[in-house]
């Protein structure tokens, strides 16, 4: 399986956020996952929400603190250089969290603010 992260969303901004994401490239409708298509770039996308049953009790605590009620959205990606374009279109502008799979919750302005101060980051590898 490839690597994935889940973008955590207020549930009012939620709705938009989903339809940028389907605009940001070609989308279709998939059985497990939908796809995103963008260039070389193929993503999995999954907005039922089943993430949220493998969150830790502690971050759904920090969660549910920060955005609230909240809506989830999981992206299967091939590599930081087709994430880290993708996140910079879509995630401008909006408030919530990413879970990088790696033990971090980071808010989305931090990280934009570090995608474009460091464009080697990538937290796999810290």
């Amino acid at each position: 399986m490839r690597p994935t992260i889940v973008l955590i969303s207020a549930v009012g901004t939620h709705k938009e956020l989903v339809d940028r994401l389907r605009h940001a490239g070609t989308y279709s409708n998939g059985e497990f996952f939908d796809r995103l298509e963008r260039g070389t770039c193929s993503f999995g996308i999954d907005l039922s929400g089943d993430v949220v049953a493998e969150f830790e009790e502690d971050e759904i605590t920090q969660v549910s603190r920060e955005p609230g009620e909240f809506g989830v959205i999981l992206i299967e990606y091939p590599g930081m250089p087709c994430l880290r374009q993708l996140l910079l279109e879509v995630l401008q502008g909006f408030d919530g969290l990413l879970d990088t799979n790696y033990g971090d919750l980071i808010r989305y302005d931090r990280v934009l603010e570090r995608l474009r101060r460091d464009p080697s980051w990538d937290w796999a590898s810290q």
